[in-house]
Formats: structure tokens, C-alpha cells, sequence
């Protein structure tokens, strides 16, 4: 129903933020990675997710339409509603998100506060057809550009996607470049 609320912010708690639009105040649920981008004060433009239950309409809004879509993505899954959608995107980068559903990484998800085995599980196996490769480097910017690099040379090299994603994740902030990247990842790999 809303694409994006653009206004003043003119308060901020821990998992909200109301903004001024026109005269009207909405509280805005969001991530703790989008409160950390506003301030208060200033004008903010929000993507928005309107979600409708029998007692309560709540506007989820997020700083980038990939945080929006990835929003919407974790709310398709069974067993995960708008609150635990967040929670995810609060505790992880969508990167990360995507690469630790491409890669199965149960153990990603099951770090984060209501997140149990099964829905880890179900996250990963209901996201699978819906995640790509590009998810994985959206929004990233320069450190998602050499993490694709190094996924791509690793593919390039015969490993098959899902080993090379998870290979480049367990390693990718032990190096500032590509090339560093691909050697840590091949040494786990036990190339």
C-alpha cells in the first residue's frame, strides 16, 4: 500500500522510529541497521511493508528497498512473522543473510535471539528458490563486490556455488583484497 514515508524524524526507540509526514506522526517498526542510519531531526525516506492482522495495521520501514525486499522475503516463511523478520535483519547484513541461505548455514540464523533448528531450517529451505547470488551481493557495495569476486573465481575453478559461498563467508573479513580472499578460502577448502 505505501511505497516510502518521507519525513522529519521526530523520535527514535529501540525497534521503531516516528516520522513527520505531512503533519501526521507514524511509528515506523524497523531494523536496528536502519535506526542506526537516522537521526533525529533530520529528514529520512523510508521503503515500506504495511502488515495487516486482525488487531493491529504496523508500517515496517527500511532504509534501502533490498532491506524492504528481504523484509518481505523472511515474512513468506512459515513460523516467521514481521517481529523475527527484524530480529533477523537486525542481527545480520542482507548479505550475509542470503550467502548463509545459499550455503545452508543453519547456524547463522540459529545464533539469533527466537530463531530455534527448525525455523534456521525452514528459513534456508523456504528462501532457497527465492535467494540468488545477486542477493548476496546487494547493497554490499566494495566488500560484497570482492566477495563475489572470490565466490566467482572459486566456481570459475570447478567448486560448485554453495562450497565456494560457504568457504568466502567463513573467511571474508580476514582479507582487504579478492585475491586474499580466494587463498584463505581454498586453504579451508583444503586445496
Amino acid at each position: 500500500m505505501y511505497e516510502y514515508i518521507r519525513g522529519e524524524v521526530t523520535d527514535t526507540g529501540k525497534d521503531y522510529a516516528v516520522i513527520d509526514a505531512g503533519g501526521v506522526g507514524y511509528r515506523v517498526n524497523t531494523s536496528s541497521n536502519t535506526l542506526r542510519s537516522l537521526r533525529t531531526g533530520e529528514t529520512a525516506k523510508l521503503y515500506c511493508s504495511l502488515v495487516i492482522r486482525e488487531d493491529a495495521h504496523m508500517i515496517y520501514g527500511f532504509y534501502t528497498p533490498e532491506e524492504r525486499e528481504m523484509f518481505n522475503k523472511l515474512t513468506s516463511v512459515s513460523g516467521v512473522g514481521p517481529k523475527l523478520a527484524v530480529a533477523v535483519l537486525s542481527a545480520m547484513k542482507i548479505t550475509d543473510i542470503a550467502m548463509a541461505v545459499i550455503a545452508s548455514d543453519e547456524g547463522a540464523f540459529e545464533k539469533i535471539n527466537g530463531v530455534g533448528k527448525k525455523t534456521a531450517q525452514r528459513i534456508i529451505i523456504d528462501l532457497a528458490g527465492k535467494i540468488s547470488a545477486g542477493d548476496a551481493t546487494a547493497g554490499g557495495g566494495a566488500e560484497a563486490d570482492k566477495e563475489s569476486e572470490a565466490v566467482g573465481a572459486l566456481v570459475a575453478l570447478g567448486y560448485n556455488r554453495a562450497e565456494a559461498v560457504r568457504a568466502v563467508s567463513s573467511v571474508k573479513n580476514l582479507g582487504d583484497k579478492a585475491e586474499d580472499i580466494i587463498l584463505m578460502a581454498l586453504k579451508r577448502m583444503g586445496a
